[in-house]
């Protein structure tokens, strides 16, 4: 009642701030107690948001505690993956605390008997394209993207599209392209859970009959309004280490740092949407990704940086980043480029572009390299979901001093067109510069491990 009564005393936009994160903390304690989940989670997302405005004697709920209950909500709403996450972002932070311990037992309970018992299909839901009436959409392209969710309390094992299986996420998230024929077409999602239950959903969409573009034999940049979504930066620089057999690096968070205001002087990437991890642990790294899964939104966009040391294992044919807590002769304590990928698929933004300046880094590819293909139209890569990356290298050694770096800041720096396709930067500005000065191959490449359908990340001038 105290809490209420503080919360209702004045309103946010007041000079005298009552809204701090202890408040929704213990307004989430009392909806997850009234078994209201979904409200639980809007307070808890304000919990983290008001962490820097405090009241008097006002006290900060620790973040691992946030995750917690965080966790703990999503487990009430039976989506049990992102339970898991939370759970895991609260151990990432404080590796100690019992009651985060507690609640993944109880969880990974609560799988085990639901999985044994499930004789329930997954139920579909279509994001895109959303249907305008009934179940039909109309359409002028020949093909369409498809994105979803699946829920199932078992789990989602796989989802397919007119038989075709799709990217999924162990969430439920799904999406994927298929082709369309003049007229009328019917698309039919099957998701099948962990024990074989199937759901399905059939909707129509007709292709219209679209008067044929004649293509110039320049690239023609088709002007787009901007974005609602924000566009998002997080970047890792792993430059002093602890351990003494791996050398430390001069140039990293430097190079983290140009980066950062060229990004925020040129292009609509804003100051507080721009994430510094500058010497981090390994934990560190994991838990800043898992957090962005619940941070980004659909139509966000994601450029991640790494600056470091990477490593690659030919027995095992595996590359790794290290971070600044990293050791040398421990395996265990390097960050798989796998693990990598896998945190990034679950972040839900619409482009997602990754970077690295480390060695071995051409290693995150699993078999597609650059598209020679004509670029399309800008309109249409931003209608896709795309998961691209650009490394200063294959699957070979690179400088301190690096080439790419100086060769990606001019590409940023001297760009004149509002619309810059990362393909277009790659071929234009890098590829060839970066190999005439030095040995190394830099590469441009889908993710398809992380959900790549089309499209492209595009960097939009002010």
């Amino acid at each position: 009642k105290k809490y209420l009564q503080r919360l209702n005393k004045k309103d946010e936009a007041s000079n005298e701030v009552y809204f701090f994160n202890e408040i929704y903390y213990y307004l989430a304690v009392l909806d997850l107690n009234k078994k209201n989940f979904q409200n639980a989670l809007v307070n808890l997302d304000s919990a983290l948001n008001k962490r820097s405005k405090i009241y008097n004697n006002g006290t900060l709920v620790d973040r691992w505690k946030i995750f917690k209950l965080m966790g703990d909500a999503y487990t009430g709403l039976q989506q049990y993956e992102k339970a898991r996450d939370n759970y895991n972002i609260a151990l990432l932070t404080n590796p100690d605390y019992e009651p985060t311990k507690d609640a993944i037992v109880k969880l990974e309970t609560i799988i085990g008997t639901t999985v044994s018992t499930d004789k329930t299909a997954p139920t579909i839901k279509l994001l895109e394209p959303s249907p305008k009436r009934g179940l039909k959409v109309t359409t002028a392209s020949a093909n369409v993207l498809i994105k979803g969710i699946a829920n199932d309390i078992s789990g989602i094992k796989e989802v397919s599209i007119n038989s075709k299986i799709v990217y999924a996420q162990k969430s439920g998230d799904f999406w994927g392209e298929i082709p369309l024929t003049e007229g009328m077409n019917q698309v039919t999602i099957t998701a099948t859970d962990l024990v074989g239950n199937k759901g399905i959903q059939i909707f129509e969409v007709e292709r219209m009959v679209a008067k044929p573009i004649i293509a110039s034999t320049n690239e023609v940049i088709i002007p787009v309004s901007e974005k609602i979504g924000k566009n998002i930066c997080l970047l890792i620089g792993a430059q002093n280490y602890s351990d003494v057999n791996i050398p430390s690096l001069s140039n990293p968070i430097a190079d983290a740092v140009k980066l950062k205001m060229i990004l925020k002087s040129t292009y609509n990437f804003s100051d507080e949407n721009v994430i510094q991890l500058f010497n981090p642990g390994t934990d560190d790294v994991k838990r800043q990704l898992l957090e962005l899964t619940n941070q980004l939104q659909p139509e966000d966009n994601l450029l991640i940086f790494y600056a470091g040391h990477g490593i690659w294992v030919e027995k095992e044919k595996k590359g790794y980043w290290l971070m600044t807590d990293a050791k040398r002769n421990d395996v265990n304590t390097w960050l798989p480029n796998k693990t990598v990928l896998d945190l990034v698929a679950k972040i839900p933004s619409r482009h997602t572009l990754l970077i690295t300046d480390a060695c071995f880094s051409g290693s995150v590819f699993k078999t597609r390299g650059l598209n020679d293909a004509a670029p399309k139209a800008i309109q249409e890569m931003e209608e896709k979901i795309s998961r691209i990356a650009i490394t200063s290298g294959n699957d070979t050694e690179v400088p301190d001093e690096s080439v790419f770096m100086k060769y990606l800041i001019k590409a940023l720096s001297t760009n004149k067109d509002k619309y810059l396709t990362a393909q277009k930067m790659f071929i234009n500005q890098i590829l060839e510069a970066v190999m005439t000065e030095s040995k190394t191959e830099p590469r441009y490449g889908t993710l398809e491990l992380a959900g790549h359908v089309g499209g492209d990340f595009i960097f939009i001038k002010k």
